[in-house]
């Protein structure tokens, strides 16, 4: 039975050791349309494209776009059945075969289109079911197909010609591979080469009397044509290929092959019907099989490959049937994590390790939560349990600390207590606390170079236990100021002088020899909690809470602190080791940090991205072994690797901007041009990388904005909202896996128009409106300028003339003459009393003329002056000066030296050549805005007047009526007054008896 359970643990082990392949998987739940891919293709720009049994699918590294025929990106699909896909470089078009028919993609428009669309020649193709696509040379393309045999087109010479499409064969041609410089194809059973005559070529059989089984696929590798078969595994032909002998059928254990590629390293990848994917390595002639592990999420989803790729950066796609796409990436799973797998009795048997330790003797033991100590054995990679923990309770399964002493044997620090584990026999021993000292919950011991005891610390304390005699020994008082700190890890320098890790007061120092207890302050201030401690020279490097401090312990200062992550992050830190390059490592909540010891700057970060299987190590569980092998413990097992064997991604492509979004609504990836509203803007991108993809890094500057860099981080778009109008230049940068940054960038204008009141043109065009009206309302001022000034100047010639006409030499010399004859005839008191009437109508006149208007009240008065006046010198005549009561003759105001001219006609032109009575009336009527003044008199009238002045000699010029028509129009232009003079004479109106003249003006009152 033992030997049974042996055999059994070693073929465990050799299946763990053997499954060295380990890929990534993507399916139906990361976006892929459906789980079975039967073809794979990457475009010029890197972007990846896959064909599924239901819709052809583009992967530009963060998510999966679909096209189907039933949706807009897809309509022009022929089927939803993608059965090849090819990419042409010197055509910059991906060929997409169908079941339905073949089409083109076009990665200039994202569009996809019928072959017939793009070369009408090719019409016959849009409806034939494809089932493979192959290119040899640029423009020449060979096509297998269900029922029409192979295909041959050149689209620049614009040649269609179908072959094996009128024999038996048309239904059985598999595939088409060049090799050696020839055209080989394959139907069910036998292989053709097709030579070149003309502008075609002749099928010629290769091996007439060899019959394979069932070819599906043609490979040319390391200088063999190699045939994968449906149902007799894998063949492979050397050179020459006319020779049957040279048939060799390479063992694989797998019945069907499906599909093959050749990876950068010179490695043939063999797809299997069911066995899995294999890799085979010509140099050693090794062959590696990859198997679906329901426990292992890197194992490949299915067992069934339908297709293989080798991308641009050497990444290995596989199309599986069932699962999707497994992914094979060189850089990706280069650290090694044991772990736990269920079923396998010679894993790792618990996940949670907080503990690794190498004997005196070579042995390789793990301290686990739950399932105590096993030994590893790591030539094979298996573990062996050793019970026994077990016996002492389950809290003895949890060990945290293993030490080794003089005689060979381990000690072991557990939960339950203190241990002894014989290598040998694997015999443990429990050896009980001592009354009143800490007897269990102990996180780590040490046996301590010049004394034949160990140190033990813990939850409840520390204590002594003698190797001489299995005796308990109590610390000083002082050790860990009476429990209130719990001891992590113990470090003994060269002086013998123990450094304590610790929870609490960070770093304590304990000289044995003089029992000094000393908490190291410069670190505590730091953090309280410190796990580890690794001493390089004069250096002690620190793993805390609050990241990693370089403590310089001869001159007692901080040299320096790092942090593994951001202010805002985890800074807990577990372990450090030092590689043999120089670099030391932490192990950390957040992965595994490479730090420089020149520099003091983390360079790396490891994480799930890039090939840990878990994040989070645990506390001062870490071992460096001698040929540089770095293992830490954790929370998912241990995770084991050589730095110096480690590689870098070199592979850094300039980022692809992917979609845009303006306003919510997809654009267009081209320059960019806006209008002014259309000014919220999502830019996504992506790094063409596939290597860890997920730690692809991005910056980006909106130059015409802000001309700093955003800050490096793995986010895949850019928003800006609420852009102002502006010329603009998007730049992005991008950085693979391992922060190596893309040598050239990717740009994108923008340009955001402004509305068109803030366009140049309108800015333009307003000054030169604002230019004309300022010119226009300028002139029209001065012209209203000018107009007001010939206006006043005219109004005061006017006026002078009205002032002219009332003080005409005539007027003025008969009144003085009628004054001078009252004199003579010594009638004192009239000529005294009209000498000062006189007197107060010049005064009157010249008062009144310098005034633009006067009040009614100061008409009536000075017409009553003038009449008065007028009296004296002509004969008798009576008037009467009418006021409407309604009219307000103190505030209605009137236009001077209007009135007095138009009486002074009446009396002259009028009255004077009349006989008998002679009557003047003057009436005033009106409102607050409007005033009328009627002159009417009982004369000659006007008709008559204008008769006689025809016939007699004129010695009075009246110019009075033409001046008022003058003064009414500037009155008019001037103040808008709608001022006007109507002289009718009484004959003409039939409601007036006699004769005479009425003059009637009217003008609006100021």
């Amino acid at each position: 039975m033992r030997h049974v359970l042996l055999l059994i643990l070693l073929f465990n082990a050799a299946r763990l050791r053997s499954q060295s392949l380990l890929f990534e998987n993507y399916s139906s739940e990361q976006g892929l349309s459906q789980n079975s891919c039967y073809s794979i293709a990457q475009d010029e720009n890197g972007i990846m494209w896959f064909g599924t049994q239901d819709g052809l699918n583009r992967y530009d590294g963060q998510e999966f776009k679909v096209y189907l025929p039933q949706n807009i990106e897809g309509k022009k699909l022929p089927s939803n059945y993608i059965s090849s896909l090819l990419f042409s470089k010197s055509e910059n078009l991906l060929w997409v075969g169908t079941m339905g028919g073949l089409c083109l993609y076009l990665p200039i428009g994202d569009s996809l289109a019928g072959i017939d669309e793009v070369y009408p020649f090719a019409k016959p193709l849009k409806t034939i079911s494809i089932k493979e696509i192959a290119s040899f040379a640029p423009n020449e393309y060979w096509i297998s197909t269900h029922n029409s045999g192979l295909i041959y087109i050149n689209t620049k010479t614009q040649i269609l010609q179908f072959y094996f499409s009128d024999t038996g064969f048309k239904n059985q041609v598999s595939s088409v591979v060049l090799h050696e410089e020839k055209i080989i194809a394959a139907t069910l059973h036998h292989l053709f080469v097709l030579t070149k005559t003309g502008n075609g070529f002749r099928p010629e059989a290769l091996f007439p009397s060899y019959y394979f089984p069932e070819i599906k696929a043609l490979h040319s590798f390391n200088g063999a044509l190699w045939i994968g078969t449906l149902t007799g595994g894998c063949y492979y032909i050397e050179d020459p290929i006319n020779g049957v002998s040279n048939i060799k059928h390479f063992k694989t254990g797998a019945g069907g092959i499906g599909c093959f590629a050749t990876d950068d390293s010179g490695n043939l990848w063999i797809g299997t019907r069911g066995f899995g994917i294999m890799r085979y390595t010509p140099a050693n002639r090794q062959l590696v099989t990859a198997v679906h592990n329901r426990y292992d999420s890197r194992s490949p989803g299915k067992n069934f490959v339908l297709s293989l790729f080798t991308d641009r950066q050497g990444i290995i796609w596989c199309g599986l049937s069932g699962s999707g796409l497994a992914k094979y990436d060189p850089l990706k799973y280069q650290i090694h994590t044991i772990q736990n797998e269920e079923g396998n009795l010679a894993s790792l048997p618990d996940n949670m390790i907080f503990n690794i330790f190498k004997s005196s003797m070579g042995h390789y033991y793990v301290g686990t939560q739950n399932k105590g100590i096993a030994e590893w054995n790591r030539q094979t990679g298996s573990f062996i349990q050793i019970p026994g923990t077990s016996r002492f309770g389950a809290s003895a399964n949890t060990i945290y600390g293993i030490t080794e002493d003089d005689q060979k044997n381990l000690w072991i620090a557990s939960w339950a207590g203190l241990m002894r584990l014989n290598p040998r026999t694997k015999r443990i021993v429990y050896f009980k606390g001592k009354e009143n000292l800490p007897s269990e919950k102990f996180y780590t011991l040490i046996k301590l170079k010049n004394a034949d005891s160990l140190l033990l610390m813990g939850e409840e304390g520390a204590a002594f236990f003698s190797l001489k005699d299995y005796s308990w020994q109590a610390c000083p008082e002082n050790t860990l100021h009476n429990n209130l700190f719990t001891g992590r890890y113990i470090y003994e320098d060269s002086k013998n002088i123990l450094w304590i890790c610790t929870t609490g007061a960070g770093l304590v120092k304990y000289d044995t020899r003089d029992q000094t207890f000393e908490i190291v302050e410069p670190v505590r201030t730091i953090s309280v909690n410190a796990r580890y401690l690794l001493q390089d020279g004069n250096l002690f490097w620190i793993a805390t809470d609050n990241g990693v401090v370089i403590y310089d312990a001869k001159n007692k200062t901080i040299v320096r602190r790092i942090l593994p992550g951001s202010e805002n992050a985890s800074n807990v830190c577990y372990a450090i080791q030092k590689d043999k390059s120089g670099d030391f490592w932490v192990s950390a909540n957040t992965g595994l940090y490479r730090i420089s010891p020149r520099a003091y700057t983390i360079e790396k970060n490891y994480n799930l991205g890039n090939g840990l299987s878990f994040l989070e190590y645990n506390t001062a569980c870490a071992f460096t072994d001698d040929d540089g092998t770095l293992m830490f413990g954790g929370i998912g097992g241990i995770t084991e690797f050589i730095p110096s064997s480690l590689k870098e991604n070199t592979f850094s492509p300039a980022p692809l901007i992917t979609a845009i979004k303006v306003n919510e609504k997809s654009a267009r990836i081209a320059n960019i041009h806006l209008k002014y509203n259309e000014n919220f803007i999502t830019i996504n991108f992506t790094a063409t990388n596939f290597s860890n993809e997920a730690n692809n890094l991005f910056m980006w500057r909106l130059k015409g904005l802000n001309d700093n860099w955003s800050s490096p981080a793995p986010v895949n778009n850019a928003i800006f909202t609420s852009l102002p109008p502006g010329e603009y230049i998007f730049e992005l940068r991008a950085a693979n896996s391992d922060g190596k940054w893309a040598k050239s960038m990717t740009s994108l204008p923008i340009t955001i128009n402004p509305p068109w009141w803030q366009t140049w043109a309108f800015r333009i065009a307003a000054a030169l409106l604002s230019a004309i009206l300022v010119f226009y309302f300028v002139s029209r001022r001065v012209q209203s300028i000018r107009k007001n000034a010939a206006l006043k100047q005219q109004m005061a010639e006017l006026e002078m003339k009205g002032l002219h006409a009332q003080m005409n030499p005539h007027f003025i010399f008969n009144s003085l003459n009628s004054i001078k004859e009252m004199i003579w005839n010594n009638d004192k008191q009239n000529a005294s009393r009209y000498l000062s009437k006189f007197a107060q109508l010049i005064r009157t006149s010249l008062e009144q003329s310098r005034q633009t208007f006067i009040t009614v009240e100061q008409c009536v008065d000075h017409l009553q002056q003038y009449l008065e006046m007028e009296k004296l010198r002509f004969e008798a005549f009576s008037y009467s000066i009418n006021i409407d009561e309604k009219l307000n003759i103190s505030e209605v105001k009137i236009t001077p030296m209007l009135v007095q001219p138009l009486v002074e006609n009446a009396l002259w032109h009028g009255l004077s050549n009349k006989e008998g009575d002679r009557q003047l009336f003057i009436r005033f009527f009106g409102d607050s805005n409007s005033l009328t003044c009627e002159i009417e008199d009982n004369g000659i009238g006007i008709r008559q007047s204008v008769k006689n002045k025809e016939t007699a000699i004129r010695t009075h010029h009246s110019l009075g009526i033409v001046n008022i028509q003058e003064r009414l129009v500037v009155l008019n232009e001037k103040y808008n007054m709608k001022c006007s003079l109507n002289i009718t004479d009484k004959s003409d109106l039939p409601v007036k008896a006699g004769s005479g003249t009425i003059a009637v003006l009217r003008l609006s009152t100021k």
